[in-house]
């Protein structure tokens, strides 16, 4: 976890038991765009999964220090289950002193950040990303 990225969201998303993991993974990703879309901020998710009979992903979403404004205004009137429609879902804030990092990276199988970034800038327009650059 980064200084300059500060988690906001805990998320569980599950699909139907035996669901193929590609399947999974495309529907989370697919979540989390539509999250950066609404807020119009970036996200940085860390993402913990389990395939086979027990199909589920953990997200924690995290966001920049000075986009946090604009997303705690925006994402309370974000529909989560219209993005995870017919699905199970649980989305909730982020709260500090559980081990959600312990919990999503470690006890799943980790998949690597990388910033999804909603093309709200002009420099993000134009291919030139602060947040997305390490």
């Amino acid at each position: 976890m980064e200084d300059d990225f500060i988690p906001v969201v805990f998320s569980t998303l599950t699909e139907a038991n035996g669901t193929q993991l590609w399947k999974l993974l495309d529907g989370v990703s697919g979540f989390i765009w539509s999250v950066a879309k609404h807020t119009k901020v970036h996200l940085k998710p860390y993402i913990g999964y389990e395939d086979g009979p027990n199909s589920h992903a953990h997200l924690i979403l995290s966001v920049p220090a000075d986009e946090l404004g604009r997303f705690e205004e925006r994402v309370q009137d974000f529909k989560a289950w219209k993005s995870w429609s017919f699905k199970t879902l649980d989305f909730q804030r982020w709260e500090r002193g559980h081990d959600t990092f312990g919990y999503v990276l470690d006890k799943h199988t980790p998949l690597l950040p990388d910033v999804v970034c909603p093309k709200r800038c002009r420099s993000c327009r134009k291919g030139v990303c602060l947040h997305s650059q390490s």
